[in-house]
């Protein structure tokens, strides 16, 4: 996905196309390696040496806010961010530590009628079949 098409995507969702956010969204959309927020800043530093930290948290926080990206709380000390927003769940691997989505093909849930859900996690762990 390009600059162009990144603007126009935050445009859809009423958030203003800065350029940290469109640095840290499009390192997202092309690393599906589910991150977190050091190691989105440890790449997107590289090409635009005058982002902090906290300008990142920031462009990841807005981000995930209106949508466009996934918050994944798999980990019990860091959020990681997916940039695919679709219903699907995350795997991770205990040895590796690597983060897997896999589909879902039921979004039934039973009881929560007249409920309103914000997000659905589903997440598993364990050992993947590179590390078995």
């Amino acid at each position: 996905m390009n600059a162009n098409e990144i603007s126009a995507l935050f445009k859809d969702k009423g958030l203003k196309a800065t350029p940290q956010r469109i640095a840290v969204y499009s390192f997202l959309w092309e690393h599906r390696i589910h991150p977190d927020v050091d190691t989105v800043y440890k790449h997107v530093v590289q090409d635009n040496p005058s982002f902090s930290k906290t300008t990142v948290y920031n462009c990841l926080q807005a981000l995930s806010g209106c949508g466009l990206l996934m918050p994944v709380k798999i980990d019990n000390d860091k959020i990681r961010y997916d940039a695919d927003v679709s219903f699907h769940g995350h795997f991770k691997c205990e040895k590796c530590g690597n983060i897997y989505d896999f589909k879902c093909y039921d979004e039934k849930t039973l009881g929560l009628e007249n409920f309103d859900i914000k997000q659905k996690d589903f997440y598993y762990t364990g050992i993947c079949r590179c590390c078995k």
